[in-house]
Parts: C-alpha cells; sequence; structure tokens
C-alpha cells in the first residue's frame, strides 16, 4: 500500500505509539491501537498535527475510526490540508 505522508507525519504518528519498533517500517495499514495508541494518545496526537500543519480537526474526525491506521488518519489530515 503507498503512502503519501510526509517526515513530519511520521515521526508525530511514531512517537505516539507506545509498542512499536522504531526501526519498523510505518505500514499504511497498521493498527495503531494495538501499538499503543489509547484514546488520550489520540487526542495528544491530533493536538500535535494540528499544531504541526496549522489545521484544526473537525469534531466528526475525532473518533476512533480516524485513528485506527496511519493511512486512515491521512486521510483526515490531508482533508484538512485541503480545506485550508
Amino acid at each position: 500500500m503507498a503512502t503519501n505522508w510526509d517526515e513530519t507525519y511520521e515521526k508525530l504518528v511514531r512517537a505516539a505509539l507506545t509498542d512499536y519498533p522504531p526501526t519498523a517500517p510505518l505500514r499504511a495499514d497498521l493498527p495503531l491501537p494495538a501499538h499503543g495508541l489509547d484514546s488520550l494518545g489520540m487526542v495528544g496526537l491530533s493536538a500535535r498535527l494540528e499544531d504541526a500543519y496549522g489545521i484544526e480537526f473537525p469534531d466528526g474526525a475525532l473518533v476512533p475510526a480516524s485513528f485506527a491506521t496511519p493511512a486512515d488518519l491521512w486521510r483526515v489530515v490531508s482533508g484538512c490540508l485541503a480545506n485550508r
């Protein structure tokens, strides 16, 4: 599965994963909750992404499904970027 996110995104997502090897590739279909991203981590990660990209997550995007995989979360971030 191809990814088109940048280094900033990958760095922020990796930092939020408490149970994922730092040298393993960040696959688009990686189940984030299975690697340590809990609800508190989702809130923190969304705030860091908003700050890094100058975006604001819509209320409807702050749901577990948006944080299921890196690809799901990137779709939210890239959608916010497109709507700025």
